[in-house]
């Protein structure tokens, strides 16, 4: 499929420059997903703009995506054959990345996020959008992620023993090793019934977690004037996610996640390109 690298130009922001570049390469693992019949949805503030704003939320600069953690893995194998070299695929096994999901990157720009200010970054940097594994269970799955994670101080109940269960399952995940400790307690949790979706088990950013019917069978949905797959039920989806998410935050609370945004200049990556 083709990729609209110019689409930048037709912003006069770099926010929304980053959005046009964010929906370009959204168009592209939409093509994918649906020529290899992999199932996704808009995820978080993505289902939330398109809903609330008919596309990207006006001061957002990432783009979340979900898909189901068999679809996820199959979506490892095919795309990088499928995306155009103009967009770079990011995994730990691609890159020096620090994320345990999959991001796309588009190979023209630099993105600073705030946690990266001021700092030497090894991977690549360009705009990207995030694609998120999620767990199919039939029961929560949030104390086998903590222990996985080692982030027991995120938990009041775990919390106050954080300094014995991190060395512990420290230990333990380090001589199981983390890919077949994450193999085991997945196929645990997973189900051929399933009741719930959750995000991922190592996708630490949150502890969503979904009726499978609010999920499933999924939809379709208008973002920026295109159609792209959505849960079955959004309302359901955002209200357990983010509560009355109609009213608009206060503007003090509207925040970027960028430091700086440069959708013309390449990031220090071998594989970015000058635009």
């Amino acid at each position: 499929m083709h990729y609209n690298k110019t689409i930048r130009k037709e912003a006069d922001t770099p926010v929304r420059q980053a959005q046009l570049v964010m929906l370009e390469m959204l168009k592209v693992t939409d093509h994918i997903c649906r020529k290899h019949s992999i199932s996704y949805w808009l995820d978080a503030g993505t289902l939330l703009g398109a809903v609330r704003h008919k596309g990207f939320i006006p001061w957002d600069d990432d783009l979340d995506i979900g898909m189901p953690r068999e679809d996820y893995n199959r979506f490892l194998e095919i795309a990088p054959k499928e995306l155009p070299p103009d967009l770079f695929f990011q995994t730990r096994e691609t890159d020096k990345s620090i994320w345990k999901w999959i991001k796309i990157r588009d190979n023209y720009s630099t993105f600073i996020q705030k946690t990266e200010k001021n700092k030497k970054i090894k991977y690549h940097q360009g705009i990207f959008i995030d694609i998120f594994p999620f767990d199919l269970v039939d029961s929560s799955s949030y104390n086998a992620k903590l222990f996985l994670n080692r982030r027991f101080q995120l938990s009041v109940k775990t919390k106050p023993y954080a300094w014995f269960l991190n060395p512990l399952s420290t230990v333990i995940v380090k001589l199981i090793g983390y890919k077949r400790m994450k193999d085991i307690i997945i196929r645990h949790y997973s189900k051929n019934k399933p009741k719930h979706v959750t995000l991922g088990i190592d996708a630490m950013v949150a502890f969503h977690f979904f009726d499978y019917d609010t999920v499933f069978p999924v939809s379709e949905i208008k973002f920026e004037g295109h159609k792209f797959m959505a849960p079955a039920n959004p309302d359901k989806y955002l209200t357990d996610m983010f509560g009355d998410y109609m009213t608009l935050p206060e503007k003090s609370e509207r925040k970027t996640h960028a430091y700086k945004i440069f959708p013309f200049k390449k990031s220090n990556h071998k594989a970015a390109i000058q635009y």
